[in-house]
């Protein structure tokens, strides 16, 4: 299922982690969603959609909901600016 979406990017974070081969990789994550200051939401995406969204703005995102072994899961396929 596709679903687009509005959300303000309110940071952006590069996250370093090592699998289970020893391998390091990033993980790049939009925090979307705050209470009281704590970041409550997040969109994991691609290092392209990573580099082409800017913090403090709106966004509207494309994304396909699927649903994997350990469970369902948003696949962020595109942003735009919103109009």
């Amino acid at each position: 299922m596709k679903l687009y979406g509005t959300v303000n990017i309110l940071g952006k974070v590069e996250k370093p982690w090592t699998d289970t081969t020893g391998a390091e990789h990033i993980s790049y994550s939009l925090n979307i969603m705050q209470e009281n200051g704590q970041i409550i939401d997040t969109l994991r995406v691609s290092k392209e959609h990573f580099n082409t969204v800017e913090a403090g703005n709106p966004y509207v995102f494309l994304a396909e909901y699927g649903v994997g072994k350990n469970g369902s899961y948003l696949r962020v396929l595109g942003f735009s600016t919103e109009k």
